[in-house]
C-alpha cells in the first residue's frame, strides 16, 4: 500500500475503488500566488539576462523576453486547462498523455528534424519557438508511474510490478535523451524514479540495491565522455582549468561574489554582457545573485520551499492515492529541479544544463513547469465527499 495513501486497504490490481471526492470553490490560491511570483520574476530577471545576447544575436535587445512573455502566456492557458482536470481523469488517461510525449521526444534524434545547440539535439522548431519535449515527457513520466504504482499497489514488493516497469521507463527514456545527448534530465528522472517508488511503499531494503546500480551506471556514462569528466574534475578543483571548462562556474562565482548582500541592482549586472555563458538560461540564478544580491537569491530559495510546502501539503491532505502520490511527485520535480540548478551554480554540484524553473529562459520548460502547477491546483480543490 503506498505510504502516502495512509491506509491499509490493499487495492486490486484490476480493479480499485476511488472515494468520492467533490470539487472545492477554489484552488489553492497560496501556491498560485507563489508560482506567479516566481514566474513574473522570470520575465524581469530574463529580460536583465537575455538583453545583451539577444541584441548581440538578433540585433533586438527584446527579441527573447517577447518570446520568453508569450510562452508564460501559452503556459498560463495550460495552467488554466490542467487545474480544471480532475484526478480520476488522469489516472484514467495517464498512460495515453504519457504516450503522446514519446513521439515528440523521437522526433529530436530524427536527422533533419531534431534542432541543434551547443553540440545538442533536444528540441524540434515550430516555427515561433523550439519545443523542448524532454519538459513535457518529465511531466507525463510522472502521471504514468503514479497510475502504475497506485495500480499495483497491494504487489509493489514483487519486483516485477514495482521496480522493473518503472525502470523500464527510465531505461527507454534515458536510451533517447543519452543520444541527444541529455544527461541531466536522465539522472533526473532516475531520481524522481527512486522517490516515486519510496512514497508508492517500495520498501527502502529493496531500493538500495537498483540506487546503487544507478549511481554505479551514473558515474559509467560520465566516464565515458571526455567534457563530463572534465566537468567533473572542475567541480572538485574549480582552479583545474579555469580558461576552459571551469570558466563558467568562475564567472557564476565572481557573478554572486559581487552581488553581495543588496546586489548591484536590477539590469545592473556586468558578467551577463558576454562573460557569463548561458547567462540567460542555465545560470540565470548567478544573475539573481549579481543584481539582487544575497537577500534576493533568498527569496528565491524561500519561493521554492513555500511552493514545496502546499505541494506536499495537498499530497497530504488529499483522499486518493493517486492525487497523494501526483502532488508528491509534481512538487519533487519542481524543487528537486530548482536544487539542482542552484546547486551547480553555487558550485555544490557538477555542471550540467539543466534549468532554474519558472526562471530561465525557455518556452518548453516554462509550459511544462506551469501545467504541472496547474495540476496541483486542480488536486487543491478535491475534498473528500462526506
Amino acid at each position: 500500500m503506498s505510504r502516502m495513501a495512509g491506509s491499509g486497504v490493499a487495492l486490486s490490481t484490476t480493479e480499485w475503488p476511488r472515494l468520492r471526492v467533490r470539487i472545492a470553490g477554489n484552488s489553492d490560491p497560496w501556491l498560485f500566488l507563489f508560482v506567479a511570483l516566481l514566474a513574473t520574476a522570470g520575465v524581469a530577471f530574463v529580460y536583465s539576462a537575455s538583453y545583451f545576447i539577444s541584441t548581440s544575436d538578433f540585433g533586438d535587445g527584446y527579441r527573447m523576453t517577447v518570446k520568453h512573455i508569450v510562452s508564460g502566456v501559452i503556459g498560463m492557458v495550460l495552467l488554466y486547462v490542467c487545474s480544471r482536470c480532475p484526478s480520476d481523469f488522469l489516472e484514467r488517461k495517464a498512460y495515453w498523455i504519457f504516450g503522446l510525449t514519446l513521439p515528440m521526444l523521437l522526433l529530436t534524434i530524427i536527422p533533419g528534424v531534431g534542432e541543434c545547440a551547443n553540440g545538442a539535439c533536444r528540441w524540434v522548431p515550430l516555427g515561433f519557438f523550439n519545443l523542448q519535449p524532454a519538459e513535457f515527457v518529465k511531466v507525463g513520466f510522472i502521471i504514468a508511474t503514479c497510475a502504475w504504482l497506485t495500480r499495483v499497489s497491494d504487489r509493489l514488493r514483487n519486483p516485477i510490478y514495482g521496480m522493473a516497469p518503472v525502470f523500464g521507463m527510465v531505461g527507454l527514456l534515458g536510451l533517447v535523451l543519452l543520444s541527444q545527448p541529455d544527461f541531466g534530465t536522465t539522472a533526473l528522472l532516475g531520481a524522481l524514479s527512486v522517490l516515486l517508488l519510496f512514497l508508492g511503499g517500495v520498501p527502502a531494503w529493496q531500493l538500495a540495491g537498483p540506487t546503487a546500480l544507478l549511481s554505479v551506471l551514473a558515474g559509467f556514462l560520465v566516464y565515458l565522455e571526455p567534457y563530463r569528466v572534465k566537468r567533473l574534475v572542475v567541480f572538485l578543483n574549480p582552479d583545474a582549468d579555469p580558461q576552459g571548462v571551469g570558466w563558467q562556474l568562475r564567472q557564476a562565482l565572481i557573478a554572486f561574489g559581487s552581488g553581495k548582500v543588496f546586489g548591484q541592482g536590477i539590469g545592473a549586472s556586468t558578467q551577463k554582457s558576454g562573460w557569463l555563458p548561458e547567462a540567460h538560461t542555465d545560470f540565470i540564478f548567478s544573475v539573481i545573485g549579481e543584481e539582487a544580491g544575497l537577500l534576493g537569491a533568498s527569496a528565491i530559495v524561500v519561493l521554492f520551499a513555500l511552493l514545496a510546502w502546499r505541494g506536499f501539503r495537498i499530497a497530504h491532505r488529499h483522499s486518493e492515492p493517486f492525487a497523494q502520490l501526483l502532488a508528491a511527485g509534481l512538487t519533487l520535480l519542481i524543487t528537486l529541479q530548482a536544487m539542482v540548478n542552484m546547486g551547480v551554480v553555487l558550485g555544490l554540484l557538477p555542471t550540467k544544463g539543466i534549468g532554474l524553473p519558472f526562471l530561465s529562459y525557455g518556452g518548453s520548460s516554462m509550459m511544462a513547469f506551469l501545467a504541472a502547477s496547474g495540476i496541483l491546483l486542480s488536486l487543491s480543490r478535491e475534498l473528500r465527499e462526506r
